[in-house]
This record gives C-alpha cells, structure tokens and sequence, in this order.
C-alpha cells in the first residue's frame, strides 16, 4: 500500500533537515512532559496540527497576501517563547496535565497557527481545485503532520531514557533541552534580525 503524497509531504514537513522551526518547538514543548503524560502531549500535538492546518486552509481560502519576514519573526518568537519558558521554570513548566481544555493547549494551537501561516505559501500550488479533493488533501497533510511531530516525540522520548540511564534525572534534561532549543532558536532569531 502506498503512502499518500500530501501525507508524505505533512510529514516531511516536519521531518526535513531545515525546518529548526517544528523540530525545535516540538522538542522544547515536550521536553517538561514525561512518556506518561501521553494525554497532555497527545492534546498538545493535535492542537497544533489543527491551528497549523486553520491557518494554512484560511489563507489559501482567503488568499491572504502576509509578509513572510514578519512570519518568520513570528514564528521565532513561538520557539523563542516555548524554549524560554522551560529554561525559565528550570525543567519544570506548570502544566494542567491532560485537562481538555487549558492555557497550553491554546497555546499550542495558537502557535499552530502562526506556523501553518509560514508554510501556506508554498503548499497552495500544489492543492486540488475541486471541494472533495482539496478536504481529502487537507486530511492526508494533517495526518503527515501528526506521524512527523509523533516520531520527534519518539527520540525526545528516547533521549530522555538515555539520560535517565547515565543519571539524569528529568527536570534536569528538560532544562538541559530547553537551553538547547533557547540557544539555537536565540540564534535563528538574530540572523533573521540581521537580515531585515
């Protein structure tokens, strides 16, 4: 059975050598959460996609004509904003721990938003003009998406293990994470800046 393309691209999109952007804010957001909460990081991820999906189908609908710089600033200042707020709570980030509707979970959408603006642009061409097609389209990307951003929890996930076995314990690998995201994301940003 093969893959269906637009699924391919949804996850390629997100599992691609030069999208720092998702695999940075993915990384910072799960790197507080533990295997065990799958349900905080299952509703975390979704909220995403489904903001990331809005915001692509709203400005290919509305044909909606925004500055990529400004986006891209955008975008930097979500991964800016997740990484800084793991260093900042030291590992430890308060969460509300799989409630169906909470802070992180619009959060997450919103920045799901913020992103899918980035990537419209360049998925728009490449879209179905026929209702049922286009629908079809937007269901195997966000499909994509979700089995890339599932794998990036994967290895998250499985760093943590490997830490933990060489004495880590997870607050200090979430913050050790979180610096990491913070000081790349912090770089990403002053070459954008500088490039205005």
């Amino acid at each position: 059975m093969s893959i269906p393309l637009f699924t391919q691209l949804g996850f390629f999109h997100i599992i691609d050598a030069a999208a720092w952007d998702h695999l940075l804010f993915i990384a910072a957001m799960m790197a507080p959460l533990s295997a065990k909460d799958i349900k905080m990081w299952f509703l975390a991820l979704s909220s995403f996609t489904v903001g990331h999906s809005l915001a692509m189908a709203a400005q290919i609908a509305l044909a909606l004509t925004l500055n990529s710089a400004m986006i891209e600033g955008m975008v930097l200042a979500t991964l800016v904003f997740t990484a800084g707020r793991v260093v900042w709570f030291k590992g430890a980030p308060k969460t509300s721990h799989g409630k169906w509707f909470s802070a992180e979970l619009l959060l997450a959408l919103g920045f799901g938003l913020v992103h899918g603006l980035a990537f419209a642009k360049d998925l728009a061409p490449l879209l179905p003009t026929d209702a049922g097609g286009l629908w079809a389209s937007w269901g195997w990307f966000a499909l994509g998406i979700e089995g890339g951003q599932l794998l990036v929890v994967a290895a998250v996930f499985c760093l943590k293990w490997m830490a933990s076995a060489r004495g880590f314990n997870p607050k200090d690998f979430a913050l050790t994470l979180g610096a990491i995201c913070l000081g790349v994301s912090l770089h990403l940003a002053s070459q954008w800046y500088l490039e205005l």
